[in-house]
């Protein structure tokens, strides 16, 4: 929930900025249509189809996940996924949070999901969130004691 909290107020403080920025220039450049107002709808529309599913695809996560020690990967080999998964998952969890009752079955599906704790959103593309330590692995050298 905090990586969700995480990556909402970095897109929001993004969406807020573009949208001061323009109004400041709407204002002091005495502009007489709302045109440039479109601008961070856009965005918006943008950041829905290219924040999540392009940083899965690319860096295993978003943000928020990646600050919270979670990697999303692909169930059968524990690989990142494609921007085509990562964008299926993206949807998939869009259109249950539509659905008040089904956003809060995916939510808590992977309390007991078994042996992965897959949320429902990530069923339909195969992938899995794992934690990733931040920490390198403990290495031993027997050889010299």
């Amino acid at each position: 929930m905090l990586a969700i909290t995480i990556d909402v107020a970095i897109v929001s403080v993004a969406l807020s900025l573009v949208s001061a920025v323009i109004g400041l220039v709407v204002t002091f450049g005495h502009r007489t249509d709302n045109s440039p107002f479109y601008l961070p709808l856009l965005l918006a529309l943008a950041a829905l189809f290219l924040y999540s599913p392009l940083l899965t695809a690319r860096c295993g996560g978003t943000p928020g996940k990646l600050l919270r020690g979670l990697h999303v990967v692909r169930l059968a080999d524990a690989r990142n996924l494609s921007y085509g998964a990562a964008l299926g998952r993206h949807l998939a969890h869009l259109g249950m949070w539509l659905v008040p009752l089904i956003s809060l079955l995916d939510a808590v599906s992977c309390l007991w999901d078994r042996p992965f704790r897959q949320c429902l959103h990530d069923k339909p593309v195969g992938s899995v969130v794992v934690r990733r330590s931040m920490r390198p692995a403990r290495v031993t050298n027997r050889a010299g004691s």
